[in-house]
Protein backbone atom coordinates (compact mmCIF):
# COMPACT_ATOMS: atom_id res chain seq x y z
CA UNK A 1 0.00 0.00 0.00
CA UNK A 2 1.30 3.37 -0.88
CA UNK A 3 -0.25 6.71 -0.65
CA UNK A 4 2.27 8.72 -2.49
CA UNK A 5 3.62 7.46 -6.02
CA UNK A 6 6.72 9.61 -7.64
CA UNK A 7 7.85 9.01 -11.04
CA UNK A 8 10.74 11.11 -12.38
CA UNK A 9 11.63 11.78 -16.16
CA UNK A 10 9.13 9.51 -18.23
CA UNK A 11 10.06 11.46 -21.50
CA UNK A 12 7.02 9.24 -22.92
CA UNK A 13 7.64 11.04 -26.41
CA UNK A 14 11.51 10.67 -26.82
CA UNK A 15 11.77 6.80 -27.23
CA UNK A 16 14.97 5.03 -26.70
CA UNK A 17 17.56 4.72 -29.71
CA UNK A 18 16.83 1.02 -31.56
CA UNK A 19 20.27 -0.60 -31.76
CA UNK A 20 21.36 -1.02 -35.58
CA UNK A 21 20.51 -4.44 -36.74
CA UNK A 22 18.18 -5.07 -34.14
CA UNK A 23 16.04 -8.01 -34.18
CA UNK A 24 12.11 -6.76 -34.65
CA UNK A 25 11.16 -8.01 -31.22
CA UNK A 26 13.71 -6.19 -29.32
CA UNK A 27 13.08 -3.15 -31.42
CA UNK A 28 9.59 -3.09 -30.36
CA UNK A 29 10.45 -3.81 -26.74
CA UNK A 30 13.02 -0.96 -26.85
CA UNK A 31 11.03 1.62 -28.93
CA UNK A 32 7.80 0.86 -25.86
CA UNK A 33 10.35 1.15 -22.92
CA UNK A 34 9.35 4.99 -22.29
CA UNK A 35 5.99 4.52 -22.61
CA UNK A 36 6.09 1.20 -20.89
CA UNK A 37 7.54 2.41 -17.99
CA UNK A 38 5.22 5.03 -17.33
CA UNK A 39 2.26 2.51 -17.66
CA UNK A 40 3.83 0.44 -14.87
CA UNK A 41 4.35 3.54 -12.59
CA UNK A 42 0.03 4.21 -12.96
CA UNK A 43 -0.24 0.61 -12.27
CA UNK A 44 1.44 0.75 -9.43
CA UNK A 45 -0.33 3.47 -8.15
CA UNK A 46 -3.37 2.03 -8.74
CA UNK A 47 -2.20 -1.13 -6.99
CA UNK A 48 -0.96 0.74 -3.64
CA UNK A 49 -4.38 2.43 -4.06
CA UNK A 50 -2.45 5.74 -3.68
CA UNK A 51 -3.99 9.37 -3.81
CA UNK A 52 -1.35 10.83 -5.74
CA UNK A 53 0.98 10.19 -8.43
CA UNK A 54 3.80 12.82 -9.02
CA UNK A 55 4.93 13.67 -11.92
CA UNK A 56 8.61 15.84 -12.74
CA UNK A 57 11.29 16.03 -14.78
CA UNK A 58 10.48 15.20 -18.87
CA UNK A 59 6.26 14.18 -18.96
CA UNK A 60 5.13 14.80 -22.72
CA UNK A 61 5.88 17.81 -25.09
CA UNK A 62 3.07 19.18 -26.82
CA UNK A 63 5.55 20.59 -29.16
CA UNK A 64 6.88 16.52 -30.13
CA UNK A 65 3.66 14.55 -28.39
CA UNK A 66 2.02 12.78 -31.39
CA UNK A 67 -2.12 12.66 -30.66
CA UNK A 68 -1.83 8.95 -29.84
CA UNK A 69 0.94 9.63 -26.82
CA UNK A 70 -1.56 12.66 -25.45
CA UNK A 71 -4.60 10.30 -26.02
CA UNK A 72 -2.49 7.40 -24.04
CA UNK A 73 -2.08 10.05 -21.31
CA UNK A 74 -4.81 11.16 -21.25
CA UNK A 75 -6.71 8.18 -20.24
CA UNK A 76 -4.29 7.21 -17.33
CA UNK A 77 -5.20 10.20 -16.05
CA UNK A 78 -8.69 9.90 -16.11
CA UNK A 79 -8.21 6.04 -15.05
CA UNK A 80 -6.26 7.13 -11.83
CA UNK A 81 -9.12 9.76 -10.85
CA UNK A 82 -11.45 7.16 -11.25
CA UNK A 83 -9.58 5.39 -8.68
CA UNK A 84 -9.30 8.29 -6.46
CA UNK A 85 -5.77 8.75 -7.44
CA UNK A 86 -4.94 12.36 -8.38
CA UNK A 87 -2.25 13.41 -10.92
CA UNK A 88 0.41 15.96 -10.13
CA UNK A 89 3.15 17.45 -12.59
CA UNK A 90 6.14 19.67 -11.05
CA UNK A 91 7.28 21.73 -13.25
CA UNK A 92 9.47 25.13 -13.36
CA UNK A 93 7.55 26.08 -16.39
CA UNK A 94 4.11 27.75 -15.83
CA UNK A 95 3.44 27.79 -18.94
CA UNK A 96 3.72 23.91 -19.36
CA UNK A 97 0.80 23.94 -17.04
CA UNK A 98 -1.29 25.72 -19.51
CA UNK A 99 -0.06 23.81 -22.45
CA UNK A 100 -0.02 19.97 -21.13
CA UNK A 101 -3.78 20.63 -19.62
CA UNK A 102 -4.69 21.57 -23.04
CA UNK A 103 -3.20 18.81 -24.93
CA UNK A 104 -5.11 16.83 -22.37
CA UNK A 105 -8.03 18.11 -22.32
CA UNK A 106 -8.28 19.33 -18.73
CA UNK A 107 -8.97 15.67 -17.83
CA UNK A 108 -10.15 15.49 -14.00
CA UNK A 109 -7.86 14.74 -11.41
CA UNK A 110 -4.63 17.13 -12.67
CA UNK A 111 -3.16 18.96 -11.04
CA UNK A 112 -0.33 21.47 -11.33
CA UNK A 113 2.81 22.63 -8.87
CA UNK A 114 5.42 25.12 -9.52
CA UNK A 115 8.18 26.69 -7.44
CA UNK A 116 6.44 30.46 -6.73
CA UNK A 117 2.74 28.14 -6.90
CA UNK A 118 3.42 25.26 -4.45
CA UNK A 119 0.07 22.51 -4.46
CA UNK A 120 -1.46 21.65 -1.23
CA UNK A 121 -3.44 17.99 -1.32
CA UNK A 122 -5.78 16.20 1.37
CA UNK A 123 -3.93 12.74 1.08
CA UNK A 124 -5.97 10.40 3.31
CA UNK A 125 -6.66 13.07 5.22
CA UNK A 126 -3.68 14.16 6.06
CA UNK A 127 -2.80 18.03 4.55
CA UNK A 128 0.28 17.52 2.00
CA UNK A 129 2.34 20.78 0.46
CA UNK A 130 4.05 19.73 -3.01
CA UNK A 131 6.75 21.93 -3.94
CA UNK A 132 8.67 21.80 -7.31
CA UNK A 133 12.16 23.40 -7.08
CA UNK A 134 14.33 22.20 -10.14
CA UNK A 135 17.53 24.43 -8.83
CA UNK A 136 18.53 26.07 -5.94
CA UNK A 137 17.06 29.17 -6.91
CA UNK A 138 13.99 27.30 -7.24
CA UNK A 139 13.89 26.28 -3.49
CA UNK A 140 11.22 29.13 -1.69
CA UNK A 141 12.36 30.15 1.54
CA UNK A 142 10.15 29.72 4.18
CA UNK A 143 9.71 31.82 7.07
CA UNK A 144 10.56 30.27 10.35
CA UNK A 145 7.37 31.59 11.78
CA UNK A 146 5.00 30.18 9.81
CA UNK A 147 2.31 28.83 12.66
CA UNK A 148 2.35 24.96 11.72
CA UNK A 149 -0.89 24.03 10.34
CA UNK A 150 -1.41 20.82 11.71
CA UNK A 151 1.02 18.51 13.57
CA UNK A 152 0.29 16.01 10.81
CA UNK A 153 1.09 18.65 8.15
CA UNK A 154 3.58 17.31 5.47
CA UNK A 155 5.62 19.73 3.40
CA UNK A 156 7.49 17.86 0.04
CA UNK A 157 10.09 19.39 -1.62
CA UNK A 158 10.88 17.94 -5.18
CA UNK A 159 14.26 18.87 -7.12
CA UNK A 160 15.84 17.46 -10.49
CA UNK A 161 18.37 16.92 -12.37
CA UNK A 162 17.77 18.37 -16.09
CA UNK A 163 20.85 16.54 -17.42
CA UNK A 164 21.09 13.34 -19.42
CA UNK A 165 24.77 11.35 -18.59
CA UNK A 166 26.58 11.04 -21.67
CA UNK A 167 29.25 9.45 -20.28
CA UNK A 168 30.46 7.29 -16.89
CA UNK A 169 33.04 10.00 -16.51
CA UNK A 170 30.96 12.53 -15.90
CA UNK A 171 28.55 10.65 -13.11
CA UNK A 172 30.52 13.26 -10.72
CA UNK A 173 29.83 12.56 -7.02
CA UNK A 174 28.47 15.18 -4.66
CA UNK A 175 29.92 17.43 -3.55
CA UNK A 176 31.05 19.60 -6.34
CA UNK A 177 30.51 23.21 -7.89
CA UNK A 178 29.24 22.35 -11.06
CA UNK A 179 27.05 19.74 -9.55
CA UNK A 180 23.09 20.92 -9.11
CA UNK A 181 22.52 17.93 -6.46
CA UNK A 182 25.69 19.92 -4.73
CA UNK A 183 23.69 22.85 -5.31
CA UNK A 184 20.14 21.50 -4.07
CA UNK A 185 21.67 20.10 -0.89
CA UNK A 186 23.17 23.45 -0.40
CA UNK A 187 19.51 25.28 -0.71
CA UNK A 188 17.78 22.57 1.46
CA UNK A 189 20.18 23.25 4.08
CA UNK A 190 20.11 26.72 4.35
CA UNK A 191 16.41 27.02 3.90
CA UNK A 192 13.99 27.38 7.12
CA UNK A 193 11.97 24.51 5.75
CA UNK A 194 14.49 21.93 6.21
CA UNK A 195 14.31 21.76 9.75
CA UNK A 196 10.52 22.17 10.45
CA UNK A 197 8.61 19.04 11.12
CA UNK A 198 6.97 17.22 8.09
CA UNK A 199 9.39 17.96 6.00
CA UNK A 200 10.73 15.52 3.21
CA UNK A 201 13.02 16.32 0.45
CA UNK A 202 13.77 14.53 -2.37
CA UNK A 203 16.45 14.58 -5.51
CA UNK A 204 15.86 13.43 -8.88
CA UNK A 205 18.31 12.35 -11.26
CA UNK A 206 19.57 9.81 -13.70
CA UNK A 207 23.24 9.73 -11.74
CA UNK A 208 22.98 8.89 -8.07
CA UNK A 209 25.42 10.85 -6.37
CA UNK A 210 26.27 10.24 -2.40
CA UNK A 211 23.21 12.38 -0.98
CA UNK A 212 23.51 13.38 2.75
CA UNK A 213 21.01 11.83 5.56
CA UNK A 214 17.02 13.16 4.91
CA UNK A 215 17.29 14.12 1.26
CA UNK A 216 16.12 10.94 -1.01
CA UNK A 217 16.78 9.85 -4.41
CA UNK A 218 14.45 9.24 -6.93
CA UNK A 219 15.79 7.27 -10.39
CA UNK A 220 13.90 7.68 -13.60
CA UNK A 221 11.46 5.64 -14.50
CA UNK A 222 13.95 4.52 -17.79
CA UNK A 223 17.25 4.67 -18.30
CA UNK A 224 18.24 5.90 -21.68
CA UNK A 225 21.67 4.31 -21.80
CA UNK A 226 24.18 2.46 -20.39
CA UNK A 227 26.03 5.79 -19.12
CA UNK A 228 23.45 5.68 -16.12
CA UNK A 229 24.23 4.01 -13.33
CA UNK A 230 20.49 3.63 -11.84
CA UNK A 231 17.52 0.74 -12.17
CA UNK A 232 14.48 2.34 -13.56
CA UNK A 233 11.94 2.69 -10.93
CA UNK A 234 9.44 4.32 -9.32
CA UNK A 235 9.45 5.84 -5.41
CA UNK A 236 6.29 4.92 -3.07
CA UNK A 237 5.77 6.62 0.21
CA UNK A 238 3.19 6.22 3.10
CA UNK A 239 1.71 8.41 5.67
CA UNK A 240 -1.58 6.75 6.41
CA UNK A 241 -1.09 3.64 8.66
CA UNK A 242 -3.98 1.70 7.32
CA UNK A 243 -4.06 -1.01 9.71
CA UNK A 244 -4.47 1.10 12.35
CA UNK A 245 -7.70 2.40 10.55
CA UNK A 246 -9.54 2.43 13.97
CA UNK A 247 -7.11 4.87 15.50
CA UNK A 248 -7.75 8.80 15.91
CA UNK A 249 -4.40 9.92 14.34
CA UNK A 250 -3.82 7.40 11.29
CA UNK A 251 -0.42 8.29 11.13
CA UNK A 252 1.96 5.85 9.96
CA UNK A 253 4.35 6.31 13.10
CA UNK A 254 7.77 5.56 11.26
CA UNK A 255 6.72 7.33 7.55
CA UNK A 256 9.92 8.75 6.72
CA UNK A 257 11.32 5.14 6.50
CA UNK A 258 8.57 3.78 4.44
CA UNK A 259 10.24 5.35 1.21
CA UNK A 260 10.44 2.38 -1.33
CA UNK A 261 11.61 1.88 -5.13
CA UNK A 262 9.38 -0.32 -7.10
CA UNK A 263 11.11 -1.57 -10.08
CA UNK A 264 9.33 0.13 -13.46
CA UNK A 265 12.35 -0.28 -16.26
CA UNK A 266 11.82 -2.06 -19.16
CA UNK A 267 15.06 -1.98 -20.85
CA UNK A 268 18.33 -2.56 -18.85
CA UNK A 269 22.31 -2.36 -19.86
CA UNK A 270 25.06 -4.89 -18.90
CA UNK A 271 28.50 -5.75 -20.10
CA UNK A 272 30.62 -9.03 -19.64
CA UNK A 273 33.77 -9.62 -19.88
CA UNK A 274 35.91 -12.93 -20.64
CA UNK A 275 39.76 -13.55 -21.13
CA UNK A 276 40.95 -13.76 -24.98
CA UNK A 277 41.64 -17.02 -26.44
CA UNK A 278 43.34 -18.13 -29.33
CA UNK A 279 40.69 -19.11 -31.31
CA UNK A 280 38.26 -17.52 -33.90
CA UNK A 281 34.49 -16.47 -33.17
CA UNK A 282 32.96 -19.61 -33.23
CA UNK A 283 35.50 -20.19 -29.95
CA UNK A 284 35.30 -16.54 -28.74
CA UNK A 285 31.04 -16.62 -28.90
CA UNK A 286 30.88 -19.73 -26.82
CA UNK A 287 33.04 -18.05 -23.86
CA UNK A 288 30.83 -14.98 -24.02
CA UNK A 289 27.69 -17.54 -24.15
CA UNK A 290 28.67 -19.38 -21.33
CA UNK A 291 29.11 -15.71 -19.22
CA UNK A 292 25.59 -14.15 -20.71
CA UNK A 293 23.48 -17.39 -19.97
CA UNK A 294 24.33 -17.29 -16.04
CA UNK A 295 22.44 -14.57 -15.36
CA UNK A 296 20.14 -14.21 -18.55
CA UNK A 297 16.70 -12.57 -18.12
CA UNK A 298 13.59 -14.15 -18.08
CA UNK A 299 10.24 -13.71 -19.91
CA UNK A 300 9.62 -11.23 -17.28
CA UNK A 301 12.55 -9.49 -17.03
CA UNK A 302 13.30 -6.31 -18.55
CA UNK A 303 15.05 -6.87 -22.00
CA UNK A 304 18.89 -6.68 -21.70
CA UNK A 305 21.69 -5.17 -23.82
CA UNK A 306 24.93 -6.59 -23.10
CA UNK A 307 28.16 -5.15 -24.24
CA UNK A 308 30.80 -7.83 -24.43
CA UNK A 309 34.45 -6.96 -23.76
CA UNK A 310 37.04 -9.27 -24.13
CA UNK A 311 40.53 -9.00 -22.18
CA UNK A 312 43.24 -9.35 -24.67
CA UNK A 313 46.18 -8.75 -21.70
CA UNK A 314 47.97 -5.87 -23.75
CA UNK A 315 48.60 -8.18 -26.72
CA UNK A 316 48.22 -5.87 -29.52
CA UNK A 317 47.90 -7.90 -32.03
CA UNK A 318 45.16 -10.11 -30.62
CA UNK A 319 42.79 -6.46 -30.10
CA UNK A 320 43.17 -6.27 -33.96
CA UNK A 321 42.05 -10.17 -34.32
CA UNK A 322 39.27 -9.09 -32.12
CA UNK A 323 37.98 -6.23 -34.31
CA UNK A 324 38.30 -8.59 -37.34
CA UNK A 325 36.06 -11.47 -35.97
CA UNK A 326 33.53 -8.96 -33.90
CA UNK A 327 30.85 -8.89 -36.36
CA UNK A 328 30.80 -12.96 -36.87
CA UNK A 329 30.70 -13.02 -33.06
CA UNK A 330 28.00 -10.94 -32.61
CA UNK A 331 26.34 -12.53 -35.50
CA UNK A 332 25.85 -16.03 -33.20
CA UNK A 333 25.50 -14.59 -30.03
CA UNK A 334 22.27 -13.09 -31.58
CA UNK A 335 21.03 -16.04 -33.46
CA UNK A 336 20.79 -17.36 -29.71
CA UNK A 337 18.23 -14.63 -28.96
CA UNK A 338 14.59 -15.82 -28.00
CA UNK A 339 11.75 -12.90 -26.96
CA UNK A 340 10.52 -15.07 -24.23
CA UNK A 341 13.45 -17.61 -22.85
CA UNK A 342 16.83 -15.56 -23.32
CA UNK A 343 15.86 -11.92 -23.37
CA UNK A 344 19.49 -10.52 -23.83
CA UNK A 345 20.95 -8.75 -27.06
CA UNK A 346 24.43 -8.89 -27.89
CA UNK A 347 25.19 -5.16 -29.08
CA UNK A 348 28.40 -4.48 -28.95
CA UNK A 349 31.86 -6.57 -29.04
CA UNK A 350 35.06 -4.90 -28.56
CA UNK A 351 38.76 -5.71 -27.43
CA UNK A 352 38.64 -4.21 -23.79
CA UNK A 353 39.29 -0.29 -23.98
CA UNK A 354 40.02 0.44 -20.25
CA UNK A 355 43.08 -2.40 -20.10
CA UNK A 356 46.43 -0.73 -18.76
CA UNK A 357 48.87 0.35 -20.95
CA UNK A 358 51.49 0.51 -18.13
CA UNK A 359 53.32 -2.99 -18.88
CA UNK A 360 54.57 -1.76 -22.54
CA UNK A 361 56.28 1.59 -20.87
CA UNK A 362 59.73 1.71 -20.88
CA UNK A 363 60.01 1.36 -16.75
CA UNK A 364 58.24 -2.42 -17.31
CA UNK A 365 59.56 -3.28 -21.03
CA UNK A 366 62.95 -2.40 -20.19
CA UNK A 367 63.02 -0.23 -23.29
CA UNK A 368 63.25 -2.82 -25.39
CA UNK A 369 65.03 -1.24 -28.81
CA UNK A 370 63.09 -1.82 -32.15
CA UNK A 371 61.28 1.43 -33.69
CA UNK A 372 57.80 -0.19 -33.43
CA UNK A 373 58.74 -0.78 -29.61
CA UNK A 374 60.12 2.54 -28.76
CA UNK A 375 56.97 3.70 -30.05
CA UNK A 376 54.89 1.35 -28.38
CA UNK A 377 56.66 2.12 -24.84
CA UNK A 378 56.38 5.79 -25.40
CA UNK A 379 53.18 6.09 -26.22
CA UNK A 380 52.67 3.56 -22.83
CA UNK A 381 54.34 6.33 -20.79
CA UNK A 382 52.58 9.00 -22.13
CA UNK A 383 49.18 7.62 -21.51
CA UNK A 384 50.15 7.20 -17.66
CA UNK A 385 51.52 10.50 -17.31
CA UNK A 386 48.11 11.30 -18.31
CA UNK A 387 46.17 9.18 -15.91
CA UNK A 388 48.48 10.26 -12.96
CA UNK A 389 48.18 14.12 -14.18
CA UNK A 390 44.89 15.52 -12.53
CA UNK A 391 44.85 18.70 -14.71
CA UNK A 392 45.42 16.48 -18.12
CA UNK A 393 43.01 17.43 -20.71
CA UNK A 394 41.64 13.75 -21.32
CA UNK A 395 40.69 11.63 -19.31
CA UNK A 396 42.49 8.49 -18.12
CA UNK A 397 39.58 6.51 -19.73
CA UNK A 398 40.08 8.36 -23.22
CA UNK A 399 43.94 8.23 -23.11
CA UNK A 400 44.12 4.80 -22.80
CA UNK A 401 41.21 4.06 -25.60
CA UNK A 402 43.18 7.08 -27.79
CA UNK A 403 46.30 4.68 -26.75
CA UNK A 404 44.89 1.28 -27.79
CA UNK A 405 43.69 2.68 -31.33
CA UNK A 406 46.93 4.24 -32.20
CA UNK A 407 48.37 0.81 -31.20
CA UNK A 408 45.82 -0.86 -33.54
CA UNK A 409 46.17 1.16 -36.39
CA UNK A 410 50.09 0.05 -36.60
CA UNK A 411 49.66 -3.41 -35.98
CA UNK A 412 47.06 -3.58 -39.09
CA UNK A 413 49.57 -1.89 -41.13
Amino acid sequence: MADIVFAFDPAIDRPLAVPDSAHPAVAATVGRAAAEAFAEAVAVAKRGEAAVLVVCGRWLDPLRASPAQGAALRTAVRDLAAAGCRTVYLTTDAAACHEISKMLGEPPGLFFATPTAPLELDVHGIPVEFIAAETASGVPAITLDEPARTAAHRRIVVGWDTTVPTSTAEDTAWPGDHDAAAAFVTAAAASPAWTQPGGFWIWASRRRPPLPSGIHHLPPLQPRSAHERVEGSCCTLTLVDRAAALDSTLLHADWRSSWRDIPTQRVGWRTVQVESGAGGDEELATALWSVIEQVAPGEQAPLELVRCVVECGTCVSRRVRIGEIAAETLGRLRDLFDAKSFRAWCVELVADPGESLAPLGHARSGGRPGATTSFTSALADIVQVIEQTPTAPLRPAAARQAGWVALELIEST
